[in-house]
């Protein structure tokens, strides 16, 4: 991906490399990134935002980075401190409605949360959430620092009624789930979480044996857009060949009726 680079400055979590080895540490006590996450006000208002959204479904209104920590466990803070860092750090270009930025992350977060009600290993739960709260960062980097790209792209993808990814590929050679892998690798990332990224609209590249991460967060966006176009009512899922021989091959068609009650049941929590 030669056309594409990164510099140093584009690391969401330089304002504290604490909270990088806090994302890496699994000994990292729940106390403690409350205090890494506490010390940046904006940082600790958007996880706040995050926690308090209906996608979490929490019975009381969160106030204190301490009580969500309490309320949701230490990984799930962190993927959120990071995934709102990633966000800031991507502002919407003035060429990009604020709105497409926003639906952007509305996606995500429902994206996570659904992907948190699949049947994924549960040594690899919290890695498969952070997964699917970023898997759209390509998508941001685009939008605030390639915005013409981004342009062409939507405007591809609505006059051919391709998908985005599709677009993307034709117009660049690579699309925003490869870019946003790149990018997280660069950043230190967890490599399961970079490879359910990259893969997470071709998942047929890579082996599966069962319901693993990348599964997940393939059918979790699936599921996430459909609700993003359709809030009052499934229309069928849009799966292609080969991705439904797929699917059949793992067991997982059987299983998608229940996995879109469970996102449906989450939406309105």
């Amino acid at each position: 991906m030669s056309w594409f680079s990164v510099d140093p400055p584009l690391h969401p979590l330089n304002h504290s490399l604490s909270l990088a080895q806090a994302v890496k540490d699994p000994n990292t006590s729940i106390t403690q990134v409350a205090d890494i996450v506490g010390r940046d006000v904006a940082m600790s208002a958007k996880v706040l935002q995050l926690v308090n959204s209906a996608f979490f479904g929490l019975a009381q209104k969160v106030t204190n980075v301490q009580n969500a920590a309490t309320h949701l466990g230490t990984e799930t803070i962190k993927n959120l401190a990071l995934a709102s860092e990633a966000f800031r750090v991507f502002p919407a270009n003035s060429r990009i409605p604020q709105t497409v930025h926003e639906s952007m992350q509305r996606h995500a977060q429902r994206t996570a949360a659904i992907a948190g009600t699949l049947p994924v290993d549960r040594k690899n739960r919290d890695l498969t959430v952070m997964a699917a709260l970023l898997h759209d960062i390509g998508s941001l980097l685009l939008a605030s620092k390639m915005p013409d790209k981004f342009c062409s792209a939507q405007a591809i993808a609505k006059a051919r009624g391709c998908k985005l990814f599709e677009a993307e590929e034709e117009l660049l050679g690579t699309s925003h789930a490869e870019i946003g892998a790149y990018l997280l690798g660069l950043w230190g990332i967890p490599d399961l979480v970079v490879e359910t990224i990259a893969h997470h609209h071709h998942p047929t590249r890579i082996p599966h044996s069962d319901f693993d991460s990348t599964v997940a967060v393939y059918v979790a966006n699936l599921l996430a857009h459909e609700l993003d176009a359709h809030p009052q009512g499934a229309t069928g899922l849009e799966i292609e060949e080969p991705d439904r021989t797929w699917l059949e091959t793992l067991g997982v068609s059987s299983m998608l009726s229940e996995f879109r009650d469970r996102a449906a049941a989450q939406s309105r929590g």
